[in-house]
């Protein structure tokens, strides 16, 4: 390929990806975001809103980076297929339509596979800050953090679409209805709305499929859910926060149950410690123990960082949502035990106990 060539092919790869971007990202992003905020208020999985212009500006301007880094990615793939070393055919009856099919989901699975564990190793210590702290300036995230990457990040998760159509016989129209499934699976999963049924968490095979929900609490929490298509690896490593199926039908619960629909202002909150009853106002956006202890209310504490379990109190009434609850077991967790340090308030109503 001549200089030339090579910048007009380069040229059309970037209009094409953004192209692709923006007709996912933004039309969901009008209608969830601006147009039809409050009308989908009813289904925002985090009920106080975090983003704001600083986090949208920054994330469509890392996408725009991320489209060029796939662009040249793009051009150095296009230029080895051309000289025959992709397993690429263009013919739907050369392998048959059991293969189309089997490919597009073996595609899938590899794809999940090294998403979780790159995905898993980038938020190691030593290589978080090179990769993936740009996508996680964003905590209550948006269809514009789709593709909000570091470059480096960006390589990493293009590697996938890049190296599999050297490996094994893939058509390709395939190829085409992977990134396309790709591209509206991740900005689904960005969404920082629900539109995945309340029975989609507990139906046996849909249940396998990760919801708007799953890879929000990974926004918002950090450590876990580090899945991209399935939860399979997330159940099998442990890695699935344990309230993911509660914290996904509490959703749909505020929208059935006007009366305990998620406050975003006071809360009542009566906690007995050690046999004396404390009464005390919660706010939504911050834990049961920062509201207690602004307050004077002598809640049990010690490391304030969900480590310890100095926290742990029984909720007895209303609900919660742990940020973290890496101290309870899961006996505990069923028993309703929470610990305040981690706990935002999610119904107008809570009884605490030690």
């Amino acid at each position: 390929m001549r200089f030339q060539e090579i910048i007009h092919s380069f040229i059309g790869a970037f209009g094409e990806n953004l192209f692709w971007y923006a007709a996912f990202a933004f039309p969901f992003f009008i209608v969830f975001w601006w147009l039809g905020k409050q009308y989908f208020k009813k289904i925002r999985i985090q009920t106080v809103e975090r983003a704001n212009n600083h986090h949208f500006k920054h994330d469509f301007a890392f996408s725009v980076s991320s489209m060029l880094i796939f662009s040249v990615m793009d051009i150095c793939f296009l230029f080895l297929e051309s000289k025959g070393y992709t397993k690429i055919y263009f013919g739907l009856a050369d392998y048959g339509w059991g293969w189309i099919i089997a490919s597009f989901f073996i595609a899938l699975v590899v794809d999940d596979t090294f998403f979780y564990w790159s995905h898993r190793l980038m938020h190691h210590p030593r290589f978080y800050r090179f990769f993936h702290k740009v996508h996680h300036e964003s905590t209550d995230p948006s269809p514009l953090t789709a593709y909000a990457f570091h470059p480096s990040e960006a390589v990493v998760e293009a590697m996938a679409n890049f190296i599999l159509p050297f490996l094994l016989p893939i058509n390709f129209w395939v190829i085409i209805a992977w990134q396309i499934y790709s591209m509206f699976n991740n900005v689904i999963g960005h969404l920082g709305y629900e539109i995945y049924p309340k029975y989609w968490v507990t139906t046996p095979i849909l249940q396998f499929k990760t919801t708007s929900t799953h890879h929000n609490m990974h926004h918002q929490l950090f450590n876990g859910n580090y899945a991209l298509y399935f939860t399979w690896w997330d159940k099998w490593m442990g890695t699935e926060f344990k309230d993911y199926k509660t914290r996904h039908q509490q959703i749909f619960e505020r929208e059935e149950n006007p009366t305990t629909t998620t406050n975003t202002g006071a809360v009542n909150v009566k906690a007995t410690v050690f046999g004396t009853t404390h009464s005390f106002t919660a706010n939504a956006d911050q834990t049961l123990l920062e509201s207690a202890l602004a307050q004077g209310v002598p809640l049990p504490y010690s490391c304030q960082k969900g480590r310890c379990g100095m926290c742990k109190m029984k909720c007895t009434e209303g609900k919660v949502h742990l940020k973290s609850h890496r101290a309870l077991t899961d006996a505990e967790l069923d028993e309703g035990y929470i610990l305040t340090c981690q706990s935002l308030p999610q119904t107008p109503e809570i009884a605490l106990q030690n």
